[in-house]
């Protein structure tokens, strides 16, 4: 009787733990980010969703230029944005590739 009551919580503390990390690495934010500053003219919409499907989240998040406080502006995006998508030859880097009309 005691081992099937330490088993069953054994295995209840698993799937607990298990459900519990599958939850938190499902919530990886908004498929669509606008980054939008106050001197900005045109706001930009970031596919973050698409980004999210080809590359891992510390090449933006951990980058020097990532705002850690969210609050953009243009030197930090293009800093962050267009030297990727530059060096990937991949990603638009001419204004109106992000900033729509």
């Amino acid at each position: 009787m005691k081992r099937t009551i330490i088993c069953s919580a054994a295995f209840a503390l698993v799937f607990g733990f298990a459900v519990a990390s599958n939850t938190l690495a499902a919530d990886k934010g908004p498929a669509d980010i606008t980054l939008k500053t106050e001197a900005a003219k045109k706001p930009s919409v970031f596919p973050h969703a698409k980004h999210q499907a080809t590359i891992e989240c510390d090449i933006c998040h951990k980058d020097a230029n990532y705002p850690a406080d969210k609050k953009w502006d243009m030197k930090k995006g293009h800093a962050l944005c267009q030297t990727c998508h530059k060096a990937k030859n991949q990603g638009p880097t001419k204004c109106d590739g992000c900033h729509k009309k």
